[in-house]
């Protein structure tokens, strides 16, 4: 995507996806079509996209999901992920930054792994909102929601993410983020994480869970208003004028107004031209669920977004989830990756068995 029409032609193909995925795709009812036009921008906003020369370069190659490397893949790998809670970074409404924090640490220790290991590592800010969202946050407009992710059984209460309360929250707090760490080099991405539930994920709604469907509706949740907060938590990463912004695409799990819900990844598909229209080449298209088989679903959406093209990063599912590790990475690297986050327990295999895929990663086109 170098060239206007390049980009032309890819939004093109998606479009085309789009209504391929939506005849394909089924669900307990019937979605409705959603709209990539934005419902409302956020004040604090700047009007236009970072361009590809005021980005610092997006991370390529191989990343560690839980922190800084051994020593002995510090060379193989890319950089890694710092995975840090809105509650520890921003303790007050509107408030300063948390000195001395995870990401501060984080920056500290990767400049001199940098120095020590003659590496040029960068840092991924995983940023949770959702269950790890301040108290403040969680009360705006009313007592927090409880939550459960039907897959790990693991849950809390989160906040009315689809308020305009919220909303404003999360763009001082996102505003506040840029204007500390817009600038320092070893930064290259950060999550966009408003609309979440459980993980950074704001395509996932918990939707097996019957007890969590009911109490989002009884909290006012509505899909207009969830795609209002789709759009806006993307408006609000403008701010960061030199940081690439990840969003982690799923296929949406639709809450319809009666309790039924529905598969809608035609809506995913929307978001990510959304993304890409509002972010330009600042937004990477990110999913935290990669697998060596993919579902007919998922499928559908990883092609719409190797359609859209680079920047791309995934996440492995968990090592019992992921299958074969190698096929998941080259399936990645076969759909355009940058980046792909390893899972758990990936230093026992040895650098060398990474070695090949690390560079083909690093091969990708990056824009």
């Amino acid at each position: 995507m170098r060239a206007s029409s390049a980009r032309r032609g890819v939004l093109a193909i998606a479009v085309g996806l789009l209504v391929f995925s939506a005849a394909a795709c089924g669900g307990t009812s019937s979605p409705p079509t959603p709209s990539a036009t934005p419902s409302s921008t956020p004040l604090t906003s700047p009007s236009a996209s970072p361009t590809t020369e005021q980005l610092k370069p997006v991370l390529q190659g191989l990343l560690d999901r839980d922190g800084p490397p051994p020593a002995s893949f510090a060379s193989l790998l890319g950089g890694y992920v710092v995975n840090v809670h809105w509650s520890d970074l921003q303790l007050t409404p509107g408030g300063p930054i948390t000195p001395a924090n995870a990401i501060d640490q984080a920056i500290t220790q990767v400049r001199h792994l940098n120095s020590e290991d003659h590496t040029s590592l960068g840092l991924k800010l995983r940023i949770f909102a959702g269950i790890w969202a301040p108290d403040w946050a969680k009360n705006l407009g009313g007592p927090p929601i409880l939550v459960t992710d039907p897959v790990s059984g693991g849950g809390g209460t989160i906040g009315r993410f689809w308020t305009p309360a919220f909303g404003n929250a999360y763009s001082e707090f996102e505003a506040e983020l840029a204007a500390k760490y817009d600038n320092v080099p070893e930064i290259r991405e950060v999550t966009i994480s408003r609309c979440t539930t459980v993980f950074a994920e704001p395509f996932i709604r918990d939707i097996a869970d019957p007890a969590t469907v009911s109490a989002l509706l009884a909290a006012g949740y509505s899909f207009s208003a969830d795609q209002t907060c789709q759009e806006q938590e993307v408006t609000a990463h403008l701010v960061w004028r030199h940081t690439h912004s990840d969003l982690s695409f799923n296929p949406y799990q639709m809450i319809n107004a009666d309790g039924s819900t529905a598969t809608n990844e035609p809506f995913t598909q929307s978001m990510m031209m959304f993304c890409r229209q509002t972010l330009g080449p600042a937004c990477v298209l990110e999913n935290n669920s990669l697998k060596s088989a993919a579902g007919r679903t998922f499928t559908i959406m990883y092609s719409a977004m190797q359609a859209l093209g680079a920047p791309i990063s995934f996440q492995t599912a968990v090592t019992a989830r992921v299958g074969n590790l190698s096929d998941a990475i080259a399936y990645a690297i076969s759909l355009g990756a940058n980046s792909v986050e390893l899972p758990g327990g990936f230093q026992s295999e040895g650098p060398s068995a990474f070695a090949q895929v690390a560079g083909q990663l690093r091969a990708n086109p990056t824009a």
